[in-house]
């Protein structure tokens, strides 16, 4: 049975107040004390209930952190980087999921209105009534990731997503004016998704070709579904000479995978990008053209905006943007030093 603060306190001959103020660092006992309870507790090899600690002090030295989902190489980055800060910053980080089909009201309330957590990081995909009135509820410092909420009061990083998909637009434009570009998406209500169509909107329209209607389609960014979708629509698009921007990396898989299975090349036959520089971007053959989201910067700078409410609660919001950049690879079929794109050097 593991030691409890009583076991402490016995074998330290103090009081079970004193063990507690001795484990929250406050400066009312003496060393002679101090350093007997600090030996009773290397001995028992006692370990505080940080729930029960948090309850005392109001304050359990956990964050919360709310993705829409927790599977695939992007979210992974995105942890990794909020877990690396919150533990130098000494932090727990307690990690959970909401799709795009919950509100998330009982993680949100569960959470983050019963002491368990001291700020909470929510990424938004999409933003409706539903999810401002939940985060609205929210009671504790909060962090908007990849969004913001009107109406609601919390800090933000986002990534500017639309400088991304513009860079990519003008690489493919460049290179092969005149050409169909097609556009695969996520939801139509994705945040990310109205961010990037909008890009390839505009630059094509700029370039005096407007898109067709035809040449978007609403998928879910999985592997499974853009496979599925290439496998139908792959020929077509060889035939018609296509290029496919995938808005995001794990799609831009799917459809190169599908033209393989179809006995087509890439790029020789179909040219093929995605999105967001994940390691996928790197294990497809031919590595994948690819704008790169600094996703572990993106829940670092998230987990760093939230300590720095929890220690100023009344400082003006704030806003940080990070920026995206063009990542040229060979599965565009175009040359990596191609005048006016923005390239990153492939790893």
């Amino acid at each position: 049975m593991p030691a409890s603060i009583e076991d402490v306190a016995r074998l330290a001959n103090v009081s079970i107040s004193t063990v507690s103020r001795v484990l929250n660092h406050r400066d009312l006992v003496n060393a002679k004390t101090r350093g007997r309870v600090e030996e009773a507790i290397k001995e028992l090899g006692y370990r505080p209930n940080v729930f029960a600690r948090g309850l005392m002090l109001r304050k359990s030295n956990i964050l919360g952190f709310v993705l829409p989902d927790v599977h695939g190489e992007f979210y992974s980055e995105v942890i990794r980087g909020a877990n690396l800060t919150a533990r130098e910053l000494g932090y727990h980080l307690l990690v959970s999921s909401v799709n795009a089909d919950e509100d998330g009201y009982d993680v949100l309330s569960t959470v983050g209105n019963h002491g368990l957590i001291d700020g909470i990081v929510v990424m938004v995909s999409e933003i409706d009534s539903r999810i401002r009135e939940t985060l609205a509820s929210v009671q504790i410092p909060l962090v908007v990731l990849d969004g913001d909420v009107p109406g609601v009061k919390h800090d933000s990083v986002v990534i500017d997503q639309r400088r991304g998909a513009a860079a990519m637009m003008t690489h493919l434009l460049t290179s092969r004016p005149g050409k169909r570009i097609v556009f695969l998406g996520g939801h139509e209500t994705n945040l990310d998704t109205i961010d990037r169509l909008a890009a390839y909107r505009d630059a094509l329209t700029a370039a005096g070709a407007p898109p067709a209607e035809s040449d978007v389609h609403y998928l879910d960014y999985r592997y499974e579904t853009a496979y599925k979708f290439a496998a139908k629509e792959v020929h077509g698009w060889v035939a018609s000479g296509a290029t496919v921007f995938a808005a995001n990396d794990e799609m831009a898989a799917g459809v190169i995978d599908a033209a393989i299975s179809a006995g087509i090349s890439v790029p020789t036959d179909l040219r093929v990008v995605g999105y967001d520089d994940t390691r996928l971007a790197q294990m497809t053959r031919p590595h994948l053209t690819t704008v790169h989201v600094p996703m572990s910067e993106m829940g670092a700078a998230a987990v760093e905006l939230l300590c720095q409410r929890l220690k100023n609660a009344d400082r003006p919001e704030t806003k940080i943007t990070l920026q995206t950049e063009l990542v040229v690879r060979q599965s565009c079929g175009a040359v990596a030093s191609l005048a006016g794109a923005e390239r990153r050097a492939a790893k």
